[in-house]
């Protein structure tokens, strides 16, 4: 399995870090999870085709992960050469319950966008889910699980593959849901957006994160949704994750590659 962190920080970008994005490729499978500010542009720089993304994932419709969508449901009406494609592949798109009238909201009534629906024609090859809470849905081979979480209506996904399974939170404050769908899992890919004196909105400091590590035990953690205040203290953010459960932790910036 190849994860590749895409996009580990918010919608403040610094040198490291803009947006969430996270590209997994397990065999033949490419799924995207979350499609924030720069996923296209850091997916070709490290010779990832949007092209051939079988699977994206949205927790929810905040614009830092949602901000390359348009263009990735435009492109994929083209070839490689740029273009008009007759047979574009397909993509399966996994949301929340809001996700069509979302499309609808941005694209279909859009007056500037609507071209993306009435000549592009995205409906032909994109099919839209609503994912339900719980469900297992089957992604090429792999297992897809999708559950609530406090954060605006998000969701949280977990990918089970016959090698390692993965749980993405997207962003959420603590809550049990999080923890039941993380149970078992080998890699847990968090956010930890503020430090606990600073915290702001549904989201985690690294005193509640740890409390999850302690209730999920995951083999890796892998830290995301980092705010700039972190910049210059991360070390603090790993020392207090490791005060309790001890595993693998990583704090990457953007375009990271990991193997499992």
């Amino acid at each position: 399995m190849r994860i590749i962190i895409l996009g580990s920080g918010s919608i403040v970008p610094t040198q490291q870090r803009f947006g969430t994005s996270i590209y997994i490729e397990e065999g033949e499978n490419n799924v995207l999870l979350d499609c924030g500010p720069g996923t296209l542009e850091k997916m070709r720089r490290l010779s990832l085709s949007p092209f051939t993304v079988q699977t994206l994932c949205l927790t929810h419709f905040h614009i830092d992960h949602v901000t390359d969508l348009l263009p990735l449901l435009k492109l994929r009406a083209y070839t490689e050469e740029g273009l008009p494609n007759p047979r574009p592949q397909h993509l399966r798109i996994f949301g929340p319950k809001g996700l069509r009238k979302f499309l609808s909201t941005v694209i279909d009534d859009n007056e500037y966008f609507s071209y993306v629906k009435t000549l592009m024609r995205y409906e032909s090859y994109c099919v839209i889910e609503e994912a339900d809470p719980w469900r297992k849905y089957s992604i090429g081979g792999l297992s897809l699980t999708m559950a609530p979480v406090t954060h605006d209506f998000g969701a949280a996904y977990r990918i089970d593959t016959p090698h390692a399974s993965v749980v993405f939170s997207g962003d959420t404050s603590i809550n049990t849901d999080i923890i039941k769908l993380a149970e078992g899992a080998d890699i847990l890919i968090h956010e930890c957006s503020f430090p606990s004196e600073k915290l702001v909105g549904k989201h985690v400091s690294e005193r509640e994160l740890g409390r999850i590590l302690e209730a999920v035990k995951p083999r890796v953690l892998i830290v995301s949704h980092l705010y700039p205040i972190w910049e210059k203290q991360l070390h603090r953010l790993v020392e207090e994750l490791e005060k309790g459960y001890r595993c693998r932790i990583i704090v990457p910036s953007d375009c990271l590659e990991l193997i499992f």
